[in-house]
């Protein structure tokens, strides 16, 4: 258990004044410098919460090695975030947007904060890069790109997939890369049309559009322009920015407003699928463990089905039933999770 220490005879700022007797002062420097190897309240409590949420996880049937291993974690991990638990609810948006693919469109993604489209983007970026027939391209930390770097990026990607400018072509080359920013413009244009005569699509795909550079709206359009597909997602904002500052690329668009939300009986799905993700076990309509059917509609009513805040809800339930458990001591089958469990008290102490 952390020891404390309070130095009473401070002034308000938390000095001491100079007419303590030099053994008091001595006696004051050891304290502190213990004080220097002992855990703070947070650190302290960090120790003990961490191996309650991994024991819980583990009861579970789970083996995490992390945090992010737990269910419900899947957004602190979207390089690996598993496709079924997102946007799959949404069939019509699906479906819609694989068409526009297939005939070559550039598409916006228009939605609210939270959903789901960052998870759309992994999954696209992710599920289109296996196929022979794409190569992906993602704008990574649009804030701190430049017209060079989006250009540079496109091609770094496009080399990997086997097309190759032609060197003869720039005045100067490094690292397969033109160094000057409009031969970059001119060698997208040539590996643009290299992959569009092998039937190749290359896409380039940008998220939080309201949040991209003005100074890159016209770049983008000119990728576009040299036969890159663009896949763009973000708010009404962002689709309003593109209106005001580049309507010539809004024009070019095809835009898909809104992701439907979670239902209840998504809600309830993304549990069980979560779970069973978590477990390594495969989905196959199981209904979800831990959560009652109440809990289920509360958080729907809670969130409105808005799938980040969904997991943010299933999140907290979940550590709330982990240190419950954890005081209890009660075999794992006796944790319900139940509205009423937002009430309960999840000191970690045990009760006296």
């Amino acid at each position: 258990m952390t020891r404390e220490h309070r130095a009473d005879g401070g002034t308000e700022d938390g000095t001491l004044g100079s007419s303590r007797p030099e053994p008091v002062d001595r006696l004051f420097d050891r304290l502190a410098e213990a004080d220097q190897h002992q855990e703070g309240i947070i650190s302290s409590r960090l120790t003990e919460v961490e191996p309650a949420l991994l024991s819980f996880g583990r009861a579970l049937g789970g083996d995490p090695e992390s945090l992010s291993d737990l269910p419900f974690t899947e957004e602190a991990n979207t390089d690996r975030m598993p496709e079924p638990l997102y946007v799959r609810h949404d069939g019509e948006m699906l479906t819609q947007i694989t068409s526009w693919l297939l005939q070559g469109q550039h598409i916006g993604l228009i939605s609210k904060y939270g959903t789901g489209k960052t998870a759309l983007r992994e999954i696209a970026t992710r599920d289109l890069g296996r196929r022979d027939d794409f190569v992906v391209s993602a704008l990574e930390n649009p804030n701190a790109t430049t017209e060079r770097g989006l250009y540079e990026g496109i091609l770094k990607d496009a080399y990997a997939a086997g097309y190759q400018i032609d060197r003869s072509n720039y005045w100067q080359v490094r690292n397969g890369i033109p160094w000057a920013t409009a031969e970059t413009r001119e060698a997208v244009a040539e590996v643009a049309a290299a992959a569009r005569e092998d039937g190749v699509t290359i896409l380039l795909v940008v998220d939080e559009i309201e949040d991209l550079p003005t100074e890159l709206l016209s770049p983008l359009q000119t990728a576009g322009d040299f036969g890159v597909r663009l896949f763009l997602t973000g708010t009404p904002e962002g689709k309003q920015r593109l209106v005001e500052f580049r309507d010539t690329l809004d024009s070019r668009l095809r835009y898909y407003v809104g992701i439907d939300p979670f239902s209840p009986s998504d809600v309830a799905e993304y549990i069980a699928r979560s779970v069973a993700y978590f477990r390594d076990e495969p989905y196959e309509g199981q209904d979800p463990p831990l959560f009652t059917a109440e809990a289920i509609m509360d958080i729907h009513e809670r969130t409105d089905g808005n799938p980040r805040q969904v997991r943010l809800e299933c999140m907290d339930l979940f550590a709330r039933a982990a240190f419950v458990w954890h005081r209890a001591g009660a075999d794992i089958e006796r944790i319900n999770i139940t509205p009423a469990l937002r009430d309960r008290s999840i000191a970690m102490d045990p009760p006296e």
